[in-house]
């Protein structure tokens, strides 16, 4: 059986498959994962969806796809006040779509039959692409097949619709040279390969200006929590972070430099969904790529870790300030006595480091929040909202929040 009729599952939402520990005080090692939180009293958004209810029929129509991913869902619940939301989608019902129809991102014409495809085409007046595959293994044919040949498809349906394409894609691929050299630094065994999912994003970028259709494309950094609640469906990379230094961790694999620069997914929603009514307002006004990133409000890891530390002192918690090891400079195993550390140490810095090499070497991302061609997007952050958003973030992680 070939790999694209195999692959019919739904694309997963954007997250680093880290292993992390559960919190705990002052431990000199990394504690094992702790079985699933209650959570069930941590603030979430306020659910826009209206049930059965019926849409206004003069809403313009967006095909979504990974609306129950973790950006997707934000996506789409900034989208919903607007559009007529069908959701292509695989497993997962999403809460915010007025109509949902299933498809495989792999396969030709996303697996439907040729009236199907032209009738899904027939109704779109916009497309949105945010699913996709994001994890750090090292499975070439699974991203070739999901992310470059499923963004493939998309183009081709908003070329068919004759609508306008805005592709979710991560402004990490300006980092794939620093990727490429800090990956010789990772221990050889380690389970997490970035630049597989790098390499495969770029290769879905040029899919998709290769095709026809008038798309945007649209680069977010790490997506973290809702501005202030940091609530999230899912846990992410920069939560599994957080929990290593709520946890104790007395090492942290990356550069102190280096910036971790990190969107609310909300905020990254509201983007979106300006970008999309630009697009059906005047598609010839639409912005070839859109930068979604902190920019000079962006942390440094060093300033990361203070943050989460001043977060746990408020909350009666005393963490140890971590020693940065980076990488990218020098291999883990040149770490003092990097040996004598317990297994698990080991192999969540591993997974760590690997992580660290897409962040680059300190570089500040540029930002499209606030600018002149987009002026209704939501504004750039500062570095005082950068800290809080991180500070939100920590106390959802403390709440027992997943």
């Amino acid at each position: 059986m070939s790999i694209l009729s195999r692959l019919s599952e739904p694309v997963i939402p954007a997250r680093m498959p880290v292993v992390v520990p559960a919190p705990t005080l002052m431990s000199a090692a990394l504690p094992s994962p702790a079985s699933s939180p209650d959570f069930s009293s941590v603030p979430r958004p306020a659910d826009t969806s209206s049930g059965a209810e019926e849409p206004p029929t003069d809403l313009p129509v967006v095909l979504l796809t990974g609306a129950s991913g973790v950006v997707g869902e934000a996506i789409a619940r900034a989208l919903r006040p607007s559009f007529h939301i069908v959701a292509l989608r695989g497993r997962r019902a999403s809460v915010h779509a007025h109509a949902e129809i299933s498809v495989d991102l792999a396969s030709p014409r996303l697996g439907l039959d040729s009236s199907a495809w032209t009738e899904l085409a027939a109704r779109a007046d916009v497309v949105v692409h945010a699913g996709g595959r994001a994890c750090f293994d090292d499975n070439a044919d699974d991203f070739h097949c999901v992310n470059v040949s499923g963004s493939r498809r998309m183009a081709e349906l908003a070329h068919d619709a004759d609508a306008p394409l805005i592709h979710i894609s991560t402004a990490f691929v300006d980092h794939i040279d620093h990727a490429r050299e800090a990956a010789a630094m990772i221990p050889g065994d380690c389970s997490a390969r970035p630049l597989t999912y790098l390499e495969s994003k770029i290769a879905a970028e040029r899919a998709v200006a290769a095709s026809d259709a008038v798309a945007c494309v649209v680069r977010p950094s790490v997506v973290m929590g809702d501005a202030g609640t940091g609530w999230i469906p899912e846990y992410q990379a920069v939560h599994g972070h957080i929990k290593m230094l709520l946890g104790g961790a007395r090492i942290s694999a990356c550069g102190p430099h280096q910036r971790l620069d990190m969107v609310p997914r909300d905020l990254l929603g509201r983007a979106v969904a300006a970008l999309a009514l630009r697009a059906v307002a005047d598609a010839g006004r639409l912005p070839a790529l859109y930068r979604v990133c902190a920019g000079a409000a962006a942390l440094t890891c060093e300033e990361f870790a203070e943050q989460v530390g001043e977060t746990a002192r408020a909350a009666g918690l005393r963490l140890p300030r971590p020693e940065f090891h980076d990488p990218a400079k020098a291999p883990l195993i040149d770490f003092p006595n990097w040996a004598g550390l317990p297994e698990r140490t080991r192999e969540v810095l591993a997974i760590q480091a690997a992580g660290s090499t897409i962040l680059g070497a300190g570089e500040v991302f540029p930002t499209s929040l606030g600018g002149r061609e987009l002026p209704e997007s939501p504004a750039p952050l500062t570095p005082s909202q950068a800290l809080r958003n991180l500070d939100a973030d920590v106390r959802f992680v403390l709440a027992g929040g997943r």
